[in-house]
């Protein structure tokens, strides 16, 4: 063991003999390894954001742990037609600053998100599809839609709900400087500082039962061993994404639980099969290619059989998931059964190459981050060692996440390994490897720019199907099309979502990934 592990595993050891505290009185204390970019609800649709968000606003339907759709400010919906969903309203709820919820209230959330400024990752795609807001009386509305659209109540599970009186000039820099604090989940925010910490207190006009916490503090620790020590030491009372390299350890440690589920979110790798000439793809000689190898579904299809998932699940990832073949795990609605994980089989990937013209390989950088997911630098260089001995010579460039996703989001890079979550493949098919179209609002996560418009125009159709049956049924064929058949991207592993906390706490696992306070509870 090196030096240097062997004094980091000493300070946990010295670390975890110190008394961990348990949550006292009624104030928690939670270490993230995410962090949210921004306390706007509607800025960026992703996964930290989302979590840190659910503590102070509500959606029209919510999500519960195990992703089922349940009444929100929203008591229960229904088709009136196939382009009508009426939803009834909860009668009595209130914004956290005592103003009563309405119908106007929704319509001005959909208003709003599509005049965000620089979003990173809109919420238009959940609210596009929305023509019409229509309030039939104080606890009914119409939700009238421009084409057959039966993901209405899944989309509303997506997007929150602010008040009408906070005005048509609310800013993101408004709801960041604490300007804006007022929303309606069950707690309220008190201070904002990005990056840092966030705190918070039991928001006393939550329409559901009161939250378990007066006060809670999350503090942002991106650094592994740093959030362990921080459990250990009795610093914190809650942390999530448990490194895998601790797990053993703290499962044998009774002063602490470990809770865990597996999550629905995928590891994948994408491709820019958009450009001949693409910035990270050379030659043997190093000289930049003209035609881009990656627009071959054979290359592709050659990538995908040189990754042993496997052993990437069980060595690298330490057990801490498992092989990927669909957007999310098997089983989900509209996950195909005849999508396994590719076998890894370098022989077949070889004679792939050949065929396509690539008998000698070529030069490729795959781009990941260092500090985002568990990991996950060492993910990427596997990949790269999986790649390399197929005769793709690999190299890795690490970064850290805030870094990362704003240079992938300029599409600056030929290959990207990163995560995606989502309740329902759907939303992860328009968002992750559909086509990006602006006007529909697809794509909106595809920094690749790859591209099926064959597997898209069958996708655009499936999703029109009323009949849940038949559409899903539909969608499994668009998902053995892109993701099978012509490997439009790589699905390589379901990871699993960690959280630990000392032993008289009990963490609900979600399986979207947050780590909620409102899910912590003594036991």
């Amino acid at each position: 063991m090196h030096r240097r592990a062997l004094f980091l595993s000493a300070a946990l050891v010295a670390l975890a003999s110190a008394n961990a505290n348990p949550a006292s009185g009624q104030e928690l204390v939670m270490g993230m390894k995410g962090f949210t970019t921004s306390a706007d609800p509607h800025f960026h649709y992703a996964g930290e954001n989302n979590g840190f968000l659910e503590h102070f606003h509500a959606r029209l339907v919510q999500e519960d742990a195990q992703l089922n759709l349940t009444p929100g400010l929203a008591v229960s919906w229904r088709l009136v037609n196939d382009t009508t969903w009426e939803f009834k309203l909860r009668p009595g709820a209130r914004f956290s600053d005592g103003t009563p919820f309405t119908g106007n209230d929704v319509a001005y959330s959909f208003a709003r998100i599509p005049r965000i400024e620089n979003s990173p990752g809109s919420y238009q795609p959940f609210v596009r599809p929305i023509r019409e807001v229509r309030i039939i009386d104080p606890q009914t509305i119409h939700l009238i839609t421009a084409q057959p659209h039966p993901f209405v109540p899944a989309d509303m599970a997506k997007v929150f709900i602010l008040p009408a009186s906070i005005g048509q000039d609310a800013k993101t820099a408004d709801f960041n400087a604490g300007r804006i604090t007022v929303g309606s989940g069950p707690f309220r925010l008190t201070e904002f500082r990005i990056g840092e910490r966030v705190t918070m207190e039991r928001n006393p006009h939550y329409y559901g039962p009161a939250a378990p916490w007066s006060r809670v503090t999350i503090r942002s620790i991106r650094n592994d061993t740093a959030r362990m020590a921080a459990l250990y030491a009795g610093d914190v009372q809650a942390i999530d994404e448990v490194p895998v390299s601790e797990l053993e350890r703290l499962r044998r440690d009774q002063r602490f639980g470990v809770h865990q589920t597996a999550g629905a979110r995928v590891m994948y790798v994408a491709f820019d099969t958009d450009r001949d000439a693409s910035p990270f793809i050379r030659d043997n000689q190093g000289r930049p290619m003209t035609r881009n190898p990656l627009k071959d579904a054979r290359v592709r299809l050659a990538i995908s059989h040189a990754i042993n998932r496997q052993a990437i699940a069980e060595r690298v990832m330490e057990g801490a998931a498992v092989p990927a073949g669909n957007l999310l795990p098997t089983g989900a609605p509209g996950t195909s059964p005849r999508l396994q994980p590719m076998p890894f089989d370098p022989e077949r990937a070889r004679t792939l190459l050949r065929e396509a013209g690539y008998p000698d390989g070529f030069q490729l950088t795959i781009h990941a981050t260092n500090d985002r997911y568990p990991n996950d630098s060492k993910v990427a260089q596997a990949l790269g060692q999986m790649l390399t001995r197929i005769g793709i010579q690999t190299s890795v460039e690490l970064q850290p996440n805030a870094v990362y996703f704003a240079a992938a989001s300029r599409q600056s890079f030929t290959v990207m390994a990163a995560q995606y979550g989502s309740s329902d493949v759907t939303q992860s098919y328009r968002a992750l490897v559909h086509t990006f179209d602006r006007e529909r609002g697809f794509g909106s996560a595809n920094r690749t720019r790859h591209s099926n418009p064959a597997a898209d125009a069958m996708f655009r159709e499936a999703i029109t199907i009323m009949d849940e049956g038949r559409r899903n049924a539909a969608i499994e064929r668009v998902m053995d099309k892109a993701l099978g058949e012509d490997a439009t991207i790589l699905m390589i592993y379901h990871p699993s979502y960690i959280y630990a906390a000392p032993a008289n706490l009990v963490v609900t696992p979600h399986a979207a990934g947050p780590l909620l306070a409102h899910l912590v509870r003594r036991r």
